[in-house]
């Protein structure tokens, strides 16, 4: 009798429970939750938007072959280049530059140092560079340069030309040799941002 009891009292009470309650109150939905779940969304969308655009911007490496910008950075350093930099501006002096030499597009990019832009006045003499007929001061510790190729008279750059050489002056083929010669815009991958990995 008991159990009887006790059955028909547990079906009453699953059948209130699977049974439709109109008394029932609507959930609200919470403004606040919903409002810091949008944030979270836009901030992640717009840390996936700044991500692609420094890649962009900065994501090309390239490796520095040789000894030749030794001590600024040493040979197998990875380095990242800035490749918008002169899309908006041009090379200046002393700016570190990503280069493929003499426009051979199978040679590996060259990493060498702007010494001298268009309208320059450049020369070698006694080991060390005159530019526009003043004795260039450097912000580096270079060593004198014993071979100044076709810097040894007096070259004016035309349009388009940039004269680059290696940090290590003797252990660089660079401008002064026909190997490399002028750098033009065109050859130009961009601007040496960092060292990679930091």
């Amino acid at each position: 009798m008991l159990l009887s009891i006790r059955k028909t009292i547990d079906r009453k009470i699953l059948h209130k429970r699977d049974g439709l309650n109109f008394r029932r109150r609507r959930r609200k939905i919470d403004v606040d939750k919903v409002r810091s779940i949008s944030i979270w969304v836009i901030e992640i969308l717009a840390v996936v938007v700044a991500a692609y655009l420094v890649v962009l911007a900065f994501g090309k490496q390239v490796e520095c072959s040789n000894e030749s910008m030794e001590p600024t950075y040493e040979a197998a350093d990875t380095l990242l280049v800035n490749t918008i930099a002169y899309k908006i501006s041009t090379p200046k002096r002393d700016d570190i530059i990503a280069f493929k030499p003499k426009s051979n597009v199978n040679a590996s990019y060259s990493v060498k140092r702007v010494i001298a832009v268009p309208g320059d006045k450049i020369y070698i003499k006694n080991g060390r560079i005159y530019l526009n007929d003043e004795l260039v001061k450097e912000k580096i510790d270079t060593d004198t340069i014993d071979n100044p190729g076709i810097a040894a008279t007096e070259i004016t750059l035309s349009d388009d030309q940039y004269f680059v050489l290696g940090d290590n002056r003797n252990a660089s083929e660079d401008s002064r040799y026909e190997s490399v010669g002028f750098v033009s815009m065109n050859d130009i991958l961009g601007k040496v941002w960092i060292k990679y990995p930091f």
